[in-house]
């Protein structure tokens, strides 16, 4: 495997395209389409590419001509006619090649404006496999979300309609393996067609036979990808261990299937995915027999053996997925317990529909509501658990803590009698006191809290509480996921008010992390946001859209909001439309000011609102560029300052010029680089109380 990688590395190193991708040039190329184009993850914005595309180029036209070039690259394009593309399809393009850092086996990233040309087409097989997963969308598009994203996902890996939120939801409880093709899902439809002919009496050439063409159309339909064919096997060999109860045989033939994977495709080697592949099969093959035969005295066997397979494969992977998220999940077997055997029934009627949508699309439409009821049981099991508090414990995320874990769970599951049982009582007193500790009150967030400025990296997130668990969210950061992070640490389920400055990314792109599992009431931003990609998304999600004018005022709950900025008509740039907010609260009054600039605050200040610039905390604009008007800062009076701004940004943000007039105006200054998450403290209705800083996130 070693010499095999070494040629491709090699092969790589040399190719047309690494040469150009060394030089940043922009060449012409042609290339063939290895996997599905997939959109790009987070929020769309003019100028960034929209789709990403695997393929293999075929030449490239270089400055000393054209060379032929058999080299992986992935493509970042934008325009028409990209998401059409088919594996197998070749196509002609002309763009800049970018070198694909720490990855020996991608000779470049190239991004391309505009569409595809000179399109092959796909062979036969692939335009039938195409067809049957637009057919499975087409069907599944009269049922509601997210049971229409989520039942191509499972039964073709097609992950393209997939709510974020549920995405979400699948990796906090440990189902995420759900949402692509695997093992389990061939196993499924290969123990179907063998209990078929059983039960019919067919000869044991038709079962092979059944066997044979499922697996031949389930590589073909979910893409005949390293990852797809591995799914194959392991699929195949772990319906052969448990038809065998031969576990030894089963791992044997799951190390030359290991090894046989990485010769077609090396690359994954280093894949988490294969890691986690290999250690819940292994675990499967291993513990799933002994266990279910021990938990068959007190429980159904049926139950004791699906219970076996979620704890066998999740004290298996368990080691690896702390490397991941940082966490040990107690809630990832529940869940997969309670839905794994709709899971298989889903498989089984999902793939019929797959199989009806060819011929009959309006029958398969109807057909589809039966899966449809599985998979929207599979996406409430994936809500509840990830609403679960305190549903995984933090653990180190570096080599350290996942050997630790792995030789924890390596003596739980290996060792006998006493010492075993000592052990385990000694592991879940630590377990449950580590919970206990989380839940105890007097952490985060402090009581009293009226404002909280988030940690939200190099972006803007701000807090106001209008009662338990309901807040008002002024932007939003760039990263769903901290900003979700930020409002679950303080409790917050109800957004009645979200106020949005400006569509720059690292204010609105979080916005799907404030929606996740929240009832968001009301949205204000600028003029003309309902036409951007967050706006979109907010008009999707049901939110009312409301457009900020100057003098604007809203009450919700102890606060009222007053629109200072911008006036009718401003034609200025993005930033200094961005929306300024004035927050009247019991005990403190609050700036709130996006990313304005010179001109917004020179004309604040000559406004008819500059009497309402003096606050007790202010947000400090554009987290502390030095695009600052000191008379402005000094207008506004602050007790505290808050600048939101990321650790070692690239902006040199907040400048010293800035922060130095901020010393001088303000008593308190404080930023989320250095204080993480920062609390203002409403003092009981008689004046700021304390500001109360969380610390940084050590992770980051």
């Amino acid at each position: 495997m070693a010499a095999v990688t070494g040629v491709h590395v090699h092969r790589v190193a040399q190719s047309a395209a690494r040469e150009a991708a060394g030089h940043q040039r922009e060449a012409e190329f042609e290339a063939v389409v290895t996997a599905d184009p997939r959109s790009r993850s987070g929020m769309p914005r003019p100028g960034r590419a929209e789709w990403v595309v695997e393929a293999r180029t075929a030449w490239v036209r270089g400055r000393d001509g054209v060379r032929a070039s058999r080299a992986p690259v992935v493509v970042l394009a934008s325009g028409r006619g990209w998401h059409e593309l088919l594996p197998g399809q070749t196509f002609r393009a002309r763009g800049v090649f970018l070198g694909a850092e720490d990855e020996p086996l991608t000779a470049a990233l190239v991004l391309v404006r505009g569409p595809p040309e000179g399109m092959g087409g796909p062979g036969g097989l692939q335009s039938f496999a195409g067809l049957v997963r637009e057919r499975l969308r087409e069907a599944s598009s009269g049922l509601p979300q997210p049971e229409r994203g989520l039942l191509p996902a499972l039964i073709v890996g097609d992950v393209s309609a997939v709510p974020q939120e549920t995405v979400e939801d699948f990796r906090a409880t440990g189902m995420t393996h759900l949402l692509t093709v695997s093992g389990a899902n061939l196993a499924v439809l290969t123990g179907f067609v063998l209990a078929a002919a059983r039960l019919l009496r067919a000869p044991p050439w038709c079962s092979v036979a059944g066997g044979a063409a499922v697996i031949w159309v389930f590589v073909l339909v979910c893409r005949p990808e390293p990852s797809v064919v591995r799914a194959a096997f392991m699929g195949s060999l772990g319906l052969l261990a448990l038809a065998t109860g031969r576990a030894h045989a089963g791992l044997g033939a799951l190390g030359v299937t290991v090894v046989g994977v990485l010769f077609v495709a090396p690359g994954l080697a280093a894949s988490f995915g294969l890691a986690l592949s290999v250690l819940a099969t292994a675990g499967i093959l291993l513990l799933v027999p002994p266990w279910t035969r021990a938990w068959s005295g007190w429980l159904p066997r049926p139950v004791a053996e699906a219970f076996a397979v979620a704890v066998a494969a999740q004290v298996a992977v368990s080691p690896v997925l702390v490397l991941l998220s940082g966490e040990l999940s107690w809630v990832a077997v529940p869940a997969n317990v309670l839905a794994a055997p709709v899971v298989a029934a889903v498989t089984v009627a999902g793939s019929a529909v797959a199989a009806l949508a060819v011929p009959w699309p309006d029958a398969a439409a109807v057909a589809a509501h039966l899966p449809g009821l599985g998979a929207g049981w599979i996406a409430a099991v994936a809500g509840v658990g990830a609403r679960v508090p305190h549903g995984a414990l933090p653990w180190r995320s570096d080599l350290v803590g996942g050997l630790f874990l792995a030789a924890v769970l390596a003596v739980l599951v290996f060792t006998h009698g006493r010492f075993r049982r000592v052990f385990a009582a000694v592991v879940v007193a630590v377990l449950v006191l580590g919970l206990a500790a989380r839940c105890v009150p007097g952490g985060w967030p402090p009581p009293g809290w009226a404002l909280v400025a988030c940690d939200v990296g190099q972006g803007t997130a701000f807090v106001l509480s209008t009662g338990p668990g309901s807040a008002v969210v002024a932007d939003t950061g760039e990263d769903p996921e901290m900003v979700d992070d930020c409002l679950a640490r303080l409790g917050v389920r109800e957004v009645p008010l979200l106020v949005l400055s400006h569509d720059h990314a690292d204010h609105v792109d979080g916005t799907p992390g404030v929606l996740r599992h929240r009832r968001v009431g009301a949205a204000l931003a600028p003029p003309g946001f309902g036409a951007s990609a967050t706006g979109r998304l907010l008009a999707g999600a049901g939110v009312e859209l409301l457009e900020a004018e100057r003098g604007q005022r809203l009450r919700v709950g102890p606060w009222l909001l007053r629109v200072l900025w911008p006036e009718p008509g401003f034609t200025g740039s993005v930033n200094d439309a961005s929306v300024v907010v004035r927050a009247d609260g019991r005990a403190l009054t609050v700036l709130l000011t996006g990313d304005i600039e010179e001109e917004a605050q020179r004309r604040l200040l000559e406004g008819p609102d500059a009497d309402l610039l003096p606050v007790t905390v202010l947000a400090v604009p554009h987290h502390g560029a030095g695009t600052q008007v000191p008379a402005f800062l000094e207008a506004t009076d602050p007790v505290v300052s808050v600048t939101p701004v990321g650790a070692d940004n690239d902006y040199g943000h907040p400048a010293p010029f800035t922060w130095n007039v901020l010393e001088r105006v303000a008593r308190v200054n404080l930023r989320t680089d250095r204080d993480g998450d920062v609390a203002v403290l409403d003092g009981d209705g008689s004046g700021p109380g304390a500001a109360v800083v969380r610390g940084p996130d050590s992770a980051r």
